[in-house]
């Protein structure tokens, strides 16, 4: 294979169809509101393919208000400003959903911690909230960060590993983009001397109660979601068990039937 034949099948990427990017399952549902309109959810192996999806709410929205990236996450996958290449970004045709795939895969961070920069400096999201596990040492809480997007405006990251004050600080009338990394529910095991493989989950009903919709986490949240990530990440889960173990209790808390599926809908509260 050679890079002309390469070029050739991307030119017309309308007839290759509707091809989701490599380890990524896409799924519509309802708004959880249960006001008219559509949820997109993506779930996706490494968690930088999340950029996708955002590309595709950011393109097909229609121009709501922008919402705010709300991502729990074991560790600060912010990035670094480095992380920002504008002719990288400035030449990415976001409403072509191979070439925002291919990007994903090939151009962003390879160790999916520096994904969330590139998707403000896009304007993807007005702002980002990110809360991050207690195990995280190197982001102390409460650190600001800002980032200036492609036309010259500001946008906010905040760093929390207090749930109740995330929400205190959320505006009111603000949309939603959940984004849910699944090693947020993991801890390093001592032990092992946190080898890779060795974390441990927290308790089953630690993890049900934040993904709980009845829960005081997700409760305020859910009439203001309006698209949904979810990152396996397994090598950072303590293995793909304990991973799809996570995105079971997270299935069962948030949906009825299943994930993947077309009777799939949120729960009713």
């Amino acid at each position: 294979m050679d890079v002309t034949r390469i070029s050739e099948w991307l030119k017309n990427p309308l007839e290759q169809g509707w091809i989701d990017p490599p380890g990524c399952e896409t799924e519509f549902v309802s708004l959880p509101s249960g006001n008219h309109g559509c949820c997109n959810i993506g779930i996706v192996h490494e968690h930088r393919f999340a950029f996708y999806y955002w590309g595709l709410y950011a393109t097909e929205a229609n121009n709501p208000p922008s919402p705010i990236l709300l991502s729990l996450d074991s560790h600060n996958d912010v990035g670094v400003p480095d992380e920002v290449v504008p002719d990288d970004l400035n030449n990415l045709h976001i409403s072509n959903r191979i070439e925002l795939g291919l990007f994903s895969w090939l151009r962003l961070r390879s160790l999916n911690d520096g994904h969330i920069r590139p998707a403000l400096y896009l304007n993807f999201f007005s702002d980002a909230y990110i809360l991050l596990n207690k195990d995280e040492k190197f982001t102390p809480p409460g650190s600001i960060e800002q980032q200036k997007d492609r036309e010259g405006h500001i946008h906010t990251i905040k760093f929390y590993n207090d749930r109740a004050r995330l929400l205190r600080d959320l505006p009111p009338e603000a949309l939603v983009l959940l984004d849910i990394d699944l090693d947020f529910f993991a801890t390093d095991n001592p032990a092992a001397g946190s080898l890779h493989g060795s974390e441990q989950l927290k308790s089953d009903a630690e993890i049900t109660s934040t993904l709980s919709l009845k829960g005081p986490f997700m409760k305020p949240l859910l009439d203001k979601i309006v698209g949904l990530t979810i990152a396996l990440e397994p090598k950072f889960c303590g293995g793909l068990r304990n991973s799809l173990h996570v995105l079971e209790i997270l299935n069962r808390e948030f949906f009825d039937d299943t994930l993947c599926t077309n009777s799939c809908t949120w729960k009713k509260i």
